[in-house]
């Protein structure tokens, strides 16, 4: 979460009640909601816009993210990974993850159309 805070100042509109500094127990609070929600994406991979509608819903509804912000998290979460696990990022590694996000990203901005 800090690594899109610092690379993309603009997400933290979404954030202003959150403590922000690195590290913060707000900021790992939300980060398990992510990995929680990427979790279960994994479980529910055939079937990601109902598996993630509440998130959709909540995102689009009553937070009222700008979709734009998911792309950027998922990119985030991409260079995080490579950059903790580069022995095991390959490029076919980084295809899968990627394109694994994307149907993520799609079903969470499907509350959005």
């Amino acid at each position: 979460m800090n690594g899109t805070f610092l690379a993309f100042p603009a997400t933290k509109t979404y954030f202003s009640h959150l403590d922000l500094s690195p590290g913060s127990a707000q900021v790992r609070a939300h980060g398990q909601k992510v990995a929680d929600a990427l979790s279960l994406a994994v479980e529910r991979l055939d079937d990601l816009p109902r598996a993630l509608s509440a998130l959709s819903h909540l995102h689009a509804c009553q937070l009222r993210v700008d979709p734009a912000s998911f792309p950027l998290l998922g990119h985030c979460l991409l260079v995080t990974l490579a950059r903790h696990y580069p022995g095991d990022f390959s490029p076919a590694l980084q295809a899968s993850l990627d394109k694994f996000l994307s149907h993520v990203i799609s079903a969470l901005a499907s509350e959005y159309r």
